[in-house]
């Protein structure tokens, strides 16, 4: 069970608490086969719904039961100012995330557990001409590390990486020593991502976010 749906479980148990009909233990049971970030929060928010219809028509602590589904929204709220959820703009990362799907974007926690290996972020990037865009991208290299590519594959430190996550040949790849401070950042779909093979490493100061879940 993702993170995402174990706080929703929290929320609607503490929403539905009290309920004497079926309703509000199916909504909490069926919560579990919603697949995807955005679908579980449309699911949550139709089960505040359902606590405060079913508090009105059960004539149960209408008061205490409003007063749980407001405080319950509320603790969604909250989550979600830390952890928005993101649509994503591009095919840059197809065919992990293809454009329209929804991710959980983790905004506060990457900044003291730190980034690794294998993490998908949302940074800046440079822009022609001259501007910057928000994309979403693969950490490959970290400070230290050496990566390059060969025979369509991309190398870190000398060593080929499994990547059965990517679309495309891995082509482009001068050379590089990541500083530090810095990262290599790569799109999934390595025919059309514009990454660091065309402007090279990245500040961490430019990472906004890691991606949780899509």
């Amino acid at each position: 069970m993702s993170a995402l749906h174990r706080l929703a479980r929290g929320v609607l148990t503490v929403a539905l608490a009290g309920s004497r009909g079926p309703w509000g233990a199916a909504v909490i049971a069926e919560l579990d086969e919603v697949k995807g970030a955005w679908p579980v929060l449309r699911w949550t928010a139709g089960g505040l719904r359902v606590a405060v219809r079913l508090a009105l028509r059960e004539r149960r602590g209408v008061r205490r039961a409003v007063a749980a589904a407001l405080v319950a929204a509320a603790v969604l709220a909250a989550f979600l100012a830390a952890f928005p959820v993101r649509s994503i703009p591009s095919g840059a990362m197809a065919p992990t995330l293809s454009i329209g799907d929804h991710a959980v974007v983790d905004r506060i926690a990457f900044r003291l557990t730190g980034i690794d290996h294998g993490d998908i972020v949302v940074l800046r990037a440079p822009s022609d001409p001259g501007g910057s865009v928000t994309t979403v991208d693969r950490v490959i290299g970290l400070a230290g590390d050496t990566i390059d590519c060969a025979d369509g594959r991309v190398r870190r430190n000398g060593t080929p990486l499994d990547e059965p996550y990517t679309h495309g040949a891995a082509t482009g790849c001068s050379p590089v020593t990541v500083p530090d401070g810095m990262l290599y950042v790569l799109g999934d779909n390595r025919e059309v991502a514009r990454d660091s093979r065309h402007y090279g490493p990245r500040p961490l100061s430019v990472v906004t976010g890691r991606v949780l879940l899509a």
